[in-house]
This record gives structure tokens, C-alpha cells and sequence, in this order.
């Protein structure tokens, strides 16, 4: 090698000066050539140009201490996307759960306009490890394509996004678990609504319905409901496909006059859902459905009535005369939600429910057809009022007090229990912590004890739902069961709602008048 090397420079030497120069240049140029070949270059394409902003997140919050922090979403997430290998710490998937110093990707106003299926915080990322998230605007597990029309926004807690003042952010997410803890959940009820989840996915009918003893419509609307409590929309990984098939058979029951069925009870019920799918995804599929069928509840309650005490009620069908509070509790809660997803329901309807419900008080409870008590009416009551506005007066505190003293035993509880028990969980948890906690220990353990291994729950034995054909279409039982241990994070405290619209100032609509 050293002679070869000794014999080129002699014979570099011999040459012209301007031919040392050339030789030199190429030999340069060859040995770069070589060096460029054998790295590999790799050019990346977004398939989608937008600018971002990064925000520092504030340090993390003490859960204990501060048990709404606003800033959770930021640093804790369920992982659902695809396994990219890696590590992090939390168990939260590839990336790990961000810590402290994480700074939020976050969508400028422009690009956001052009792309309005995105929320506005797109992802995490931890000055110590990078975090993957799972995209709120795309479904998982299905090649991070729209579904059929239906995808959209799912709101993500702590972000700004969809769900309104009502929903909130609760039932997605890290907030999820924060709500579940402060209002007495625990991880077997958690357990116990993914096994019925379950089972209700197992069990869905491949038109998207449930067989139920009210009706292939009335079991859609329960199931999608039970789902979508639990924060499943079209875009979850494992959910997906059955509330997509859900919607999708509501949305085909919808005529073009509005109307869902012919029985009021089951057009509040596709109302609720639809409102509630609305809400949560903003699918444009949803919307007009959604309108029409609202518009039917809103126009039967102008029917001409034979008593006044039944003013601004509903019955069975459209052009009663009549109204019972059993009908009318469903109808209040279907347009109450339909508002919220953005319907324009006019406050009178909501003014004359208020009235209506109140004209069925009888010390101390609430009747049927009328002034009376009975537990099941005095729950529906109850909670009609509390989201009508009504929630401080003197004749709801009292009906709570008389609610909240009804025993609940799974053995020998009679009528129509689970509908009662629906009712008053609710009606329980929004009175707060002098009836909660008390009913909710019994409510608790009385569901997880009950329910079946494979998931489902049956009817009590004693009531009248068991004798009366929905013990063998188990949907009902199940998803009402999922329904009511949701209650921890399903909706806002409506003291909390009405905090949030007196902030917000006079344009957000205020609830109406008390009589």
C-alpha cells in the first residue's frame, strides 16, 4: 500500500499544475459521491399542511387536593391507537403518560377553520418522553376513516369542543375517573357497566337494534344511550361499530314529518338519543333527523286539552287531550338534551313543562294523572324540575326527602322498578350530598350483586317489567343498569350547569320561570 501510495504522488508531481488541480478535484468529488450513496435519505410529506401553537400546560394538580383539575386531559389518557412498541410510564400505551413541562400542540384559528372535524388540542408532548394520544376527530381501529358519515367531534375533557353545558366533559376521559371517585364510584362499577357494554354489543341485532319488549326502536334507544353515557361514540376503538349501527337504525326510523313511532314514549326516547349522539360526535347525519323528530314533541304538546291541569303535558300519542306524567318525563328530558345539542326548542315549551310538573305535586310526593304520590312519579317529577330550573323549590326538597326514604331492595321491590330506579338515581344525585351518597350505597352494591356473569341484568323478580315480557329481552334491564351507574360522571350537577350559564352572562339561554 505504501509504494502504491509512494508512485501516485511521484506521478501526481509530474503533471501540469492545472492538471494537479483537475485530478484532485475528481478524486474530491468521487469520495463525496461514495459517502452520500450510503446514507439513506428519507423525505416526509404531511398529507395534511396546518400551522400550530405550543401552550405550557401548568404543573400537575393534586387530584386530592384539587379534584377538578382542568388540566387532566392534558396529562392522563386512555391509549387506544395502534401498539408502536416504546415504553413511558403509566401503562397509558407507547408513549406513557406526559408529566410535568408538557407543552399542548394546539391548532391555529386558520388551519382550525379549514379543518373544522378537529378539535382545537391535538395532541401531548412530554419534554421526557413523547406521548402518543389517541386523534379525537378520527375513529380508532377502523383505518382512521369517518364512518359512514357519522364521525366527528367527540369532545375530549378539559378541551374546548362539543357536548354542551349539560354533558360536559365527563364522561370521556381522565375526567371520567375524577367524577367517578367524587361521587362515590368506585372500579366494580366501572367493571360492571363495561360487562354490560359488552353484552350489549354482543347481543345487538345486525339491523343496530336490540330486541326489547317495548319495541326494536325502544331498544335502540336504550342501548345507544347506555353507550353513549359511558362516552362511546362512533370513534371508539372498541364501541364503534355498535353505536354507528345504533344510530344509523334510529336515524332510518325517522320519517320526513318527524315522526320516530307512533307512541310518544318511544319518539322521546329516539329524541334523547339522537340529541345525545348529536351532542357528542356533530355529525351532520344526525342533525336534521334530530330536528324533525324534536319538532313532533314540541308541536304535540300545543294538542287542546280537556282539564287544565294537564296543560303542557303529553300522553300516548300526539293529539291526546289528556297527559300523564309518566309520557311527559321522557318528552322533557328528550327536548331538554335536543337544546342542548343546539335544537332550537322555544322556552315556552319549556316554561309550560315546568308548570305542568308542578300541577302534578301532591304533598309529598308527585302523582300521575294529577296531585298524588307515588315513588316512580315523585322521581320523574323530581328530576323534570331539577332541569327545568326548578331544582330549589320548596316542593322538590321535600319530594327528595320523601324519595330518598323508599326502600330499594332488589328482592322485593314491585311495579315498575327499573324505571323507577332509572329515575331515582338520578333525581338522588342531582339533589347533592344530603340525598346522594346515602342512596347511592344501596343502589351500588344492589346492581353489581344482581347482575348475571355474562353481563346482562334480569328484572327484579317482583316487579311489574318481569311479568310483563322485558325479563326476556334482557336489553332493557341492561342498558337502564349501565345507565344508572353512570350516573357518577353521565350528566353535570345542574347546580353546576347553572353556575356556569349565570358566568357566561345573558346570552346563554337562561332556564324559565318557576310558577
Amino acid at each position: 500500500m505504501k509504494i502504491i501510495t509512494q508512485n501516485f504522488v511521484r506521478w501526481l508531481m509530474g503533471l501540469t499544475v492545472i492538471m494537479r488541480y483537475f485530478v484532485i478535484a475528481l478524486l474530491f468529488h468521487v469520495a463525496l459521491l461514495l459517502v452520500m450513496a450510503s446514507i439513506k435519505i428519507v423525505a416526509i410529506v404531511p398529507a395534511i399542511v396546518a400551522s400550530f401553537t405550543d401552550a405550557t400546560l401548568p404543573p400537575s394538580a393534586n387530584l386530592e387536593d384539587v379534584p377538578d383539575d382542568p388540566f387532566a386531559a392534558y396529562r392522563d389518557f386512555d391509549y387506544s391507537g395502534p401498539d408502536l412498541g416504546g415504553g413511558g410510564t403509566g401503562q397509558k400505551g407507547p408513549g406513557g403518560t406526559p408529566t410535568a413541562g408538557n407543552t399542548a400542540s394546539i391548532l391555529t384559528a386558520e388551519a382550525r377553520g379549514e379543518t373544522p372535524a378537529v378539535s382545537d388540542v391535538i395532541s401531548v408532548m412530554s419534554d421526557a418522553a413523547t406521548a402518543i394520544t389517541r386523534p379525537s376527530a378520527n375513529p380508532s381501529g377502523v383505518g382512521l376513516e369517518t364512518m359512514a358519515g357519522l364521525g366527528g367531534m367527540a369532545g375530549t375533557p378539559g378541551v374546548k369542543g362539543p357536548g354542551g353545558p349539560w354533558l360536559g366533559a365527563g364522561r370521556i376521559g381522565p375526567q371520567r375517573s375524577v367524577n367517578l371517585a367524587k361521587h362515590g364510584g368506585s372500579a366494580a362499577t366501572e367493571r360492571a357497566v363495561m360487562a354490560a357494554l359488552r353484552w350489549l354489543k354482543a347481543n345487538q341485532k345486525p339491523d343496530g337494534s336490540w330486541d326489547c319488549a317495548g319495541g326494536a326502536e325502544a331498544g335502540a334507544a336504550f342501548g345507544t344511550l347506555a353507550f353513549l353515557g359511558h362516552g362511546e361514540t362512533v370513534d371508539s376503538a372498541e364501541f364503534g361499530v355498535t353505536v354507528q349501527k345504533a344510530l344509523e337504525f334510529i336515524v332510518s326510523r325517522v320519517n320526513d314529518g318527524g315522526t320516530y313511532s307512533g307512541n310518544m314514549y318511544v319518539q322521546a326516547l329516539g329524541v334523547f338519543a339522537l340529541a345525545e349522539g348529536y351532542a357528542m360526535s356533530g355529525s351532520p347525519a344526525l342533525k336534521a333527523p334530530l330536528e324533525r323528530s324534536a319538532h313532533v314533541i314540541v308541536q304535540s304538546q300545543k294538542a287542546q286539552k280537556e282539564n287544565a291541569i294537564h296543560v303542557g303535558g303529553w300522553r300516548y300519542s300526539a293529539g291526546d287531550a289528556t297527559s300523564d306524567l309518566s309520557v311527559s318525563g321522557w318528552q322533557i328530558m328528550a327536548i331538554k338534551s335536543a337544546a342542548n345539542a343546539g335544537v332550537e326548542i322555544p322556552p315556552e315549551a319549556f316554561d309550560k313543562a315546568l308548570k305542568y310538573v308542578f300541577a302534578q305535586y301532591g304533598k309529598p310526593g308527585f302523582g300521575y294523572s294529577g296531585p298524588g304520590t307515588s315513588p316512580t312519579m315523585s322521581a320523574v317529577g323530581i328530576l323534570c324540575a331539577q332541569f327545568l330550573g326548578g331544582g330549589d323549590d320548596e316542593r322538590v326538597e321535600t319530594a327528595l326527602k320523601y324519595l330518598r326514604d323508599q326502600p330499594i331492595d332488589w328482592e322485593s321491590i314491585g311495579g315498575h322498578a327499573l324505571y323507577q330506579l332509572y329515575y331515582s338515581a338520578q333525581a338522588m344525585f342531582q339533589g347533592g350530598d344530603k340525598y346522594w351518597p346515602k342512596w347511592n350505597d344501596q343502589m351500588r352494591e344492589m346492581l353489581i350483586k344482581n347482575q348475571a356473569s355474562d353481563g346482562h341484568w334480569p328484572c327484579p323478580p317482583k316487579s311489574g317489567e318481569a311479568t310483563g315480557g322485558y325479563d326476556k329481552t334482557p336489553a332493557y334491564a341492561t342498558a337502564l343498569g349501565a345507565l344508572m351507574l353512570e350516573t357518577y360522571y353521565r350528566f353535570l350537577p345542574m347546580y353546576d350547569v347553572l353556575k356556569q350559564q349565570k358566568k357566561a352572562g345573558p346570552t346563554t339561554p337562561q332556564p324559565p320561570s318557576r310558577p
